[in-house]
This record gives C-alpha cells, sequence and structure tokens, in this order.
C-alpha cells in the first residue's frame, strides 16, 4: 500500500541522514505533530529543552537544540537568531575537527548530497548546511571525523547493510500488526480532510516522529556509533566548553539523538528546567510560534 511504502521509505531517510525520529526519554518530547481546532494537521514541531544545575543555581544552562536536517526556511532563520545568544553552540558533522562548513561545498554533505536535493523539491523545504550561519564564532565542532565514525561502527559490528536489514524485519514486523493498513487509511483520511495540498510532507511529519521504527533500526541508543558514540563526543566538548566559562551553551544535534544526550546531561546532575517548542515544517494554516512548556 501506499502508506505502507511511504512509512518504510521515511523510516529509510530519517536512517540515512542521522536525523529525525520522535524522542522520548521519560516523558520528554522532542519532536511532535501539532494539531488545530479542527484536529487536523497544522505544523512538525521540535524541541528546544534547556537544564540546569539540580541544586536550583543559574551558574550555568545547557539547551538541547533539536535538529531536523531538511525544513522551512523560517525555522532554520528562528534558530540563527537564537545562536547568536549563546556563548557556545555545539553542533553535529561528521568530519574531522576544524572542519568549516559552507553552504555551497557539496563535499560536506557526502551521502546526503542526492538524497536532501530530492526531498527539498519534492517537499518544498530547505536545507540545514545551506542555511545556518556555521560561520558563527560561537560554533564548535562537537562530533566524530568519518574515520572514527566509522572505527566505532566495526567495534560495534555496525553497517549500513545491518542498518538495511534491521529495516526489513522491522517493516515486516509492522505489517503482522496492521495487515490491511488501516492506519494508513486513517493517516491519509485525516490528510485528505485537512484540505491540504502538500499531503506527502504531512506523511512524513507523522512518520518521522514514530520512535519505535527508528528504535528498531538503531538499537539501544548509548550502546550505538550513530547515536551513542557520537553523544558521547559531544559530552566531551561540552565538559571542556562549561570548564573554559562558557555559561550558555546549546548542543544543536538531530533529534534522535536528544533522548541518549538528555541521560547523560541528567548523569552529571543536571535537571530539565524547560521547553521551548519550534515550528520546523508549517503543513497546514498560519505559523504556531513557540510555545513556552513548564
Amino acid at each position: 500500500m501506499i502508506g505502507k511504502h511511504s512509512r518504510h521509505f521515511a523510516a529509510w531517510l530519517s536512517l540515512i541522514m542521522f536525523t529525525t525520529a520522535s524522542a522520548a526519554s521519560d516523558n520528554t518530547l522532542f519532536a511532535r505533530v501539532t494539531h488545530g481546532d479542527d484536529d487536523q494537521p497544522q505544523s512538525l514541531q521540535v524541541a528546544l529543552v534547556s537544564y540546569g544545575p539540580e541544586d536550583g543555581s543559574s551558574r550555568f544552562r545547557v539547551d538541547l537544540v533539536s535538529a531536523i536536517h531538511i525544513g522551512d526556511e523560517a525555522y532554520y532563520a528562528d534558530l540563527n537568531e537564537r545562536f547568536v545568544d549563546y556563548d557556545a553552540v555545539l553542533y553535529e558533522l561528521v568530519a574531522p575537527p576544524g572542519t568549516v562548513v559552507t553552504a555551497d561545498d557539496p563535499g560536506q554533505r557526502g551521502l546526503l548530497s542526492m538524497t536532501q536535493s530530492g526531498l527539498t523539491n519534492l517537499l518544498g523545504l530547505t536545507f540545514q548546511l545551506e542555511q545556518i550561519d556555521y560561520g558563527a564564532a560561537n560554533f564548535v565542532h562537537a562530533d566524530l571525523s568519518r574515520a572514527e565514525l566509522s572505527q566505532r561502527m566495526d567495534e560495534r559490528g555496525e553497517s549500513m547493510y545491518v542498518y538495511f536489514w534491521r529495516l526489513f524485519y522491522a517493516s515486516v514486523r509492522e505489517y503482522a500488526k496492521d495487515p490491511l493498513g488501516v492506519g494508513d487509511w486513517k493517516m491519509l483520511a485525516t490528510m485528505l480532510g485537512s484540505g491540504q495540498d502538500p499531503a506527502l510532507k504531512t506523511l512524513f511529519a507523522y512518520e518521522i516522529t514514530n520512535l519505535e521504527s527508528m528504535q528498531d533500526i538503531l538499537g539501544e541508543d548509548s550502546d550505538s556509533a550513530l547515536i551513542g558514540a557520537r553523544n558521547e563526543r559531544a559530552i566531551e566538548v561540552l565538559r571542556k566548553t562549561l570548564d573554559n566559562g562558557s555559561t550558555r551553551v546549546g548542543i544543536f544535534y538531530g533529534v534522535a539523538h536528544m533522548p541518549d544526550l538528555e541521560d547523560r546531561l541528567r548523569a552529571m546532575g543536571l535537571v530539565r528546567t524547560g521547553t521551548v517548542w519550534i515550528d520546523a515544517w508549517q503543513l497546514a494554516g498560519g505559523p504556531t510560534g513557540p510555545t513556552e512548556l513548564e
């Protein structure tokens, strides 16, 4: 069925792009689809979640800034404005330390180049590397190099081939749960009822907030190279950044990384202090704007 093929395609693209998936850790959400009063989908939102010392002091603050690597231009403009206020923004990019990110360098994209180009055109979105100001003085690389990632994957017996077969078996299990595709029909009915033209964009928004599909592929976050090993590097850089005197630090990583990153922040003695929801994709109606949550 069309819905199931799109669902599996969305999950595979999420894996390739090291990016999206709804994420929940101890009831912390990092991505969601919002709905209007008529129950029609309005926007795909990602969370900016703040953490501070558990003693309640304001010595420093760390924000997990959830990223979706293709999004509305307004989403990236919003992030650029927010990033100005940070002492340091730790960002993900599988590349050697010191790599300079430029929007017009296709070499930075690697496997992403053809995939993101087609998707941005198909869904009417823009690409993160073209919109975010990585040249800002407060941006700090906090990721593995390709060689380091390859080594971590080898150590764990991971590969894109392994992920492909995990996706295959996850798809089989999913089909067994819903062989008639009832869920797909419900989703399609919701989209058609909204009167939206970008139905495919809405379909992707629902599917990339499906945590179970990514867990089936990646396994336990903290043990994987794509999530755990890279997050470990991000926390190493965070500790150095805080030791150097920064008091407001953002960790700008893909949504799929956030539950494990939150666990690592909690292990450092930090507690969640607030959440702001940011529109990444407009699906219908007008912008909902950022929402403050306690």
